[in-house]
């Protein structure tokens, strides 16, 4: 486990409840940690779901923010930026994902990470059983993954560090959100 500082958050209530989510996350690291190797993975669906949930809901509040946080403005977000997302109805996780990609909200251009954060998104989007998009493999079992878990982890991991790393609103007048504890292993230390 360890924590993210929170004050990289717009919407209190979207804070609340994404830390909501962490604590049921949690639960499920602990059950899942008691299982042995062939059981763990029949709990990556619902962590996978909940992880792609919370980035959403952190892509959703940058983008909120943007729009209406006309006085304070984002940190680090350009002006003609700001404009473009104004003028444009960005209310999806692919539209959130696609805005991000476009803008490179993540200094990840050149990498595999908006890739990934979209393969998050179709994972989460398997919550319909029925897979009417055949989005990975036909199995559940064989979609929802320890490697995916993982991927998941770090997508999510990213998304909240660069949140507060370029993002970040002044803390002394803006940490209003409990800070977000992740209930894994750290994937990017610093070195």
């Amino acid at each position: 486990m360890f924590v993210i500082q929170s004050h990289f958050m717009g919407s209190f209530k979207l804070g609340d409840n994404i830390n909501h989510n962490l604590r049921i996350l949690t639960l499920l690291y602990q059950f899942q940690s008691q299982l042995d190797i062939g059981e763990k993975q029949v709990l990556c669906k619902p962590i996978v779901v909940f992880i792609a949930s919370i980035c959403e809901a952190v892509l959703a509040d940058l983008h909120m923010r943007i729009r209406l946080y006309t006085l304070e403005g984002v940190k680090n977000v350009a002006q003609n930026v700001m404009a473009y997302i104004r003028s444009k109805k960005i209310d999806q996780f692919d539209k959130y994902i696609a805005s991000a990609r476009k803008h490179d909200f993540f200094d990840a251009g050149d990498t595999s990470f908006y890739k990934a954060l979209d393969t998050l998104r179709k994972l989460r989007n398997r919550i319909h059983i029925q897979n009417d998009k055949r989005h990975f493999e036909l199995d559940e079992y064989n979609a929802f993954t320890l490697t995916r878990q993982e991927l998941a982890e770090r997508v999510l991991e990213k998304v909240m560090k660069t949140m507060l790393a370029k993002y970040s609103r002044d803390r002394q007048n803006y940490a209003c959100v409990s800070d977000f504890q992740l209930p894994w292993d750290e994937h990017f230390t610093k070195t």
